[in-house]
């Protein structure tokens, strides 16, 4: 049986790969992380119901993604993302710790060489949700020039990604 500490040691380990798998169901970092910080609140308060580790991180999942349901329905009346069938896939193909380290490794070295000016593009675009006309605006630049440079800061990503995951690989 985990108790509290151990509950907590897992549950932030793995914070990263849960933290995205509710952001699959609610779209919206900022409310998966939310959801995230109840589950963890409600996983201590069940201390010793776990016997191990992956009973609890299974426990998480299907907690975090009924909670995300119950919070899209609660804002918009209904939920219309992903199916049932397609939720419990992911959950039986997400990346284990180990995999999703090194994803998130690699991605936040990519992410450190963009400039400042391409982090801002992302921030505005995918973690704050605005449309490309709403970043258009609120950059003062063209919309075209925000499709380019999009696409642009995709591939750079992209191509980083790759290389640093093949670099780890050898």
């Amino acid at each position: 049986m985990l108790v509290a500490e151990e509950i907590a040691a897992v549950l932030f380990s793995q914070r990263l790969p849960l933290t995205a798998y509710i952001a699959t169901v609610t779209r919206d970092f900022h409310v998966s992380e939310d959801i995230f910080q109840e589950v963890c609140v409600k996983a201590v308060s069940r201390e010793n119901d776990f016997e191990t580790s992956e009973h609890l991180i299974h426990w998480a999942r299907v907690v975090g993604k009924n909670r995300a349901i119950d919070v899209l329905r609660a804002r918009h009346g209904h939920y219309s993302g992903l199916s049932d069938s397609l939720l419990a896939t992911l959950a039986d193909e997400w990346p284990r710790k180990a995999q999703a380290d090194g994803l998130a490794e690699a991605l936040s070295a990519c992410l450190e060489r963009l400039t400042a000016n391409n982090r801002e593009l992302l921030r505005l675009r995918y973690f704050e949700r605005r449309s490309c006309p709403d970043v258009a605006a609120l950059m003062g630049r063209k919309l075209e020039t925000i499709y380019q440079a999009l696409a642009r800061v995709h591939k750079s990503l992209g191509d980083c990604m790759r290389a640093r995951l093949q670099q780890e690989g050898s």
